[in-house]
């Protein structure tokens, strides 16, 4: 009997927590905008990451974006690439092409929500991906907000 009380206790506790997740593409646009490449504006750094990653400083996000990229404790609105292995690699990116260049940022608005079924809620965030590619390498960054919580039916309604 202990084993059925403990067994259905778990089943109604792991069933409390369900959520299910809904999400829709609510905007893609792609801007051209210009990124200075020199030793100022590249670095390896950890700040915000759990490892050392290739940044690239980009002004423009604070006009081409919605959302703040900044990373805490850095300067400008930023984007990363791949793991940096050695502060030599912000070199040699900045070795292939330095100066303004002209790139197409993509910036994706996907609106997400996750619908507790049990208390009948919903909660709602904005998430936005940039991509762009410098001198043949990928940057992204991502950041999400919080748009509030509303009911399970009236989340249900905004996604069909």
């Amino acid at each position: 009997m202990k084993t059925f009380a403990f067994a259905f206790l778990t089943l109604a506790t792991v069933s409390a927590f369900a959520q299910t997740e809904l999400s829709r593409e609510v905007s893609r646009n792609t801007t051209e905008i210009v990124v200075k490449v020199d030793a100022s504006s590249v670095r390896c750094s950890s700040l915000g990451y759990s490892r050392p990653e290739l940044k690239v400083d980009v002004p423009a996000l604070d006009w081409a974006a919605t959302f703040n990229h900044r990373t805490f404790g850095e300067g400008q609105p930023c984007m990363t690439s791949i793991e940096c292995k050695s502060r030599q690699e912000a070199q040699e990116f900045v070795a292939l092409g330095t100066g303004d260049i002209s790139a197409p940022l993509l910036v994706v608005h996907t609106e997400k929500a996750w619908i507790n079924e049990a208390e009948g809620t919903c909660s709602r965030w904005l998430q936005e991906d940039l991509e762009m590619t410098l001198n043949g390498v990928v940057f992204r960054h991502q950041r999400t907000g919080n748009l509030g919580e509303t009911t399970a039916q009236a989340c249900k309604a905004l996604f069909n």
